[in-house]
């Protein structure tokens, strides 16, 4: 399993509360929570900012590509932005 660093900008059709909600009861979000590897937060009333650390990329693509996914999001979700995240070091 090939897993990756994920940071997502979520723009919010209906508002944070809902989204949230939906969110952490989809699939195995608020264990990933719960351990440290799903965090979340609120920019503002209509957008949220989620980083996904060791996500399953393949489980990941799935997702995304999945109608029901679509069908399940579309009242609460107006897009994302998805973008890798790498750890940064000092020059050595």
């Amino acid at each position: 399993m090939s897993t990756i660093d994920l940071v997502a900008v979520v723009h919010i059709k209906s508002d944070y509360e809902s989204w949230k909600k939906l969110m952490l009861s989809h699939e195995d979000n608020q264990e990933r929570v719960d351990a440290g590897k799903l965090l979340y937060g609120q920019v503002d009333e209509k957008t949220a900012i989620v980083l996904n650390f060791e996500m399953d990329q393949e489980a990941m693509a799935r997702r995304a590509g999945n109608p029901e996914f679509a069908e399940l999001i579309k009242n609460d979700v107006e897009s994302h932005d998805f973008y890798v995240l790498q750890e940064m070091r000092p020059p050595s």
